[in-house]
């Protein structure tokens, strides 16, 4: 076709420069090189040139008269008959825009869904990147009919292949041979078995493996290890007791493993063989773990998330974490913990979290957190019990920002509870503890403070003397459901929530009212509400604290008096 619409490109090479592989037939040619040709054919058509040179593309106007001698028919190598170039460039134009719709339809008509009778009862709909494919509540022969009707679509992709809440005991060998699949997800299908060659047709493009909540009792290790692109394997809720050594070999690119919520006790020391250079993120949680298996953890170089969580370890020790030298995240919480020894995550030295919550935590040595230094940022030891705030341990951390303390059996915060590490926290969690007083100097040092809870204690005064230190950057601060008494110490409360209105959206006052009980009315009182004239409170018009004011007050007199002495010396000296 190209040929018959500009046969002035395609000739044998020699007088005009271009060989016959200048210009492809049109069949041949992708979209953009059709349009590429239909521009040289109406550029040439108009009697201009190609110049072959080492800018290829560079037009230069010269009349093909001058280059071509003409022919008998005047055509082939001449100037073009009268009203020939338009026509030309018209047949181009229709030409390229045809070969690009061919080109689309021919990409875009692989991913056709089949007709809805041949995939029954499964659904199918079309996406950017494939065909999401859809089977739910059905068998096994209905499952494998949906998928003979897929292969004889050639070669569609299955960016989404689920199929949920089936019977679906066993997933026989090449079920899936001759589909594309990206992502496959086999959901509460009461699945047991894995036969060896189920997976491996699609080893090669499948990064997704979802076979969560069945009745899998071990890792299906040899139908596994064809996945050589497989990023993420979800195996959560199912009955797996133990990994064996090399559970996992030839999963070589893996980056994510999820075993949350099976039966797990036992852990080979070779369990996570061939997943070293790759694996980021490994849950354990859910399971019957007693101890860290150290020797399996110790390979997973480059793991940042460890969970552990919802396990049954009593104890954790020195050494327990060494080789995770990579981990950002480390989960402990829900198990039976009760001491944090010396030195336990000394070999964390990238740790940023560390979740202790829901333990039995009742002592933490001053050493406990020996090497988190640098990077430990957030810090989770609620819902223990703790009789005191561990801040022997706690000074080290001097990078911490969120400290977590709720539920516990806090009752008293010393004057140097947070000296030394305080300066960097912005948010403290001591919601329901027994907190009774709040000293002077309880929260002196927490110079960044922004999230403070105080929620179901029992305080009953709460002064400003107290919160002078943290007044101007608090902005959610919650007291509520403590039995506080209606007295002038609680003015300040109203001065600081217009502050932090205008400072936040919704601060947690707005949220929670808090309330005060007033002995003489024998009523509570919102704190925004306070009666300060029955109560014989002199309202205090300050600024953002009063101290702050006074201050202020006191450097203006000083400022002041020195300008008058040293005015005064001036005058009498001249």
């Amino acid at each position: 076709m190209m040929e018959l619409l500009c046969p002035h490109l395609v000739t044998s090479g020699g007088r005009d420069g271009f060989s016959e592989a200048a210009v492809r037939p049109a069949a041949e040619e992708k979209s953009s090189d059709v349009i590429g040709a239909a521009r040289r054919c109406f550029t040439v058509s108009r009697g201009w040139s190609l110049e072959q040179s080492t800018t290829p593309d560079k037009v230069i106007r010269e009349p093909w008269s001058r280059r071509l001698p003409m022919t008998r028919t005047g055509w082939a190598w001449g100037r073009a008959p009268p009203g020939a170039p338009r026509l030309l460039a018209a047949l181009l134009l229709l030409l390229a825009l045809l070969g690009l719709a061919a080109a689309q339809g021919g990409q875009s008509g692989q991913n056709i869904c089949p007709a809805a009778a041949d995939i029954q009862p499964c659904g199918c709909t079309v996406k950017k990147n494939g065909l999401d494919i859809l089977c739910e509540t059905t068998e096994t022969q209905h499952i494998n009919k949906a998928m003979d009707a897929l292969k004889r679509r050639g070669n569609a992709v299955i960016f989404y292949l689920k199929l949920r809440h089936n019977t679906l005991p066993k997933l026989l060998q090449f079920v899936f041979l001759g589909l594309d699949i990206r992502h496959l997800t086999i959901h509460n299908s009461s699945l047991a078995v894995v036969e060896e060659s189920s997976l491996s047709s699609v080893g090669k493009k499948l990064t997704q493996l979802d076979l969560s909540q069945n009745i899998l009792t071990m890792v299906p290790s040899k139908a596994l290890g064809t996945l050589h692109h497989l990023l993420i394997l979800n195996l959560n809720h199912n009955k797996i007791s133990a990994i064996h050594n090399n559970a996992f070999i030839g999963l070589d690119t893996l980056e994510i493993l999820t075993l949350y919520e099976n039966k797990i006790d036992v852990v080979d020391a070779n369990a996570f063989e061939g997943l070293g250079k790759k694996l980021k993120r490994l849950n354990l949680g859910g399971n019957g773990l007693r101890q860290v298996p150290q020797k399996a953890l110790a390979t997973l170089e480059v793991l940042r998330k460890l969970e552990m969580q919802e396990n049954e370890l009593t104890e954790i020790r020195e050494g327990d974490f060494e080789g995770l030298r990579n981990l950002d995240t480390l989960n402990l919480q829900h198990n039976r913990l009760n001491t944090v020894p010396a030195k336990v995550f000394s070999h964390l030295k990238l740790l940023n979290s560390l979740e202790l919550e829901n333990n039995q935590i009742r002592f933490v040595d001053p050493e406990a957190f020996s090497g988190l230094e640098e990077n430990l940022q957030y810090l989770r030891l609620g819902d223990n019990k703790l009789n005191d705030i561990p801040s022997d341990a706690l000074r080290r951390l001097h990078r911490l920002r969120h400290l977590d303390l709720r539920v516990n059996n806090i009752t008293f915060i010393p004057d140097d509870a947070f000296s030394g590490f305080g300066d960097s926290i912005t948010f403290l969690n001591l919601q329901k503890n027994a907190i009774l007083v709040l000293p002077g100097l309880a929260f002196e040092n927490l110079n960044s403070l922004e999230t403070l809870n105080m929620q179901n204690n029992k305080l009953e005064h709460v002064s400003e003397e107290v919160m002078e230190p943290i007044i101007d950057t608090v902005t959610h601060f919650d007291l509520s459901d403590n039995p506080l008494i209606c007295t002038c110490d609680l003015s300040w409360y109203h001065t600081w929530y217009r502050r932090a209105v205008g400072m936040v959206d919704e601060p947690a006052a707005h949220k929670r009212k808090t309330m005060c009980y007033l002995n003489s009315e024998h009523r509570e009182y919102n704190l925004l509400a306070l009666p300060l004239e029955k109560m014989q409170c002199v309202r205090k018009n300050l600024g953002p604290t009063s101290a702050a004011l006074q201050v202020y007050e006191t450097r203006a007199v000083n400022t002041v008096f020195v300008v008058m002495i040293i005015t005064c010396v001036l005058l009498a000296f001249f």
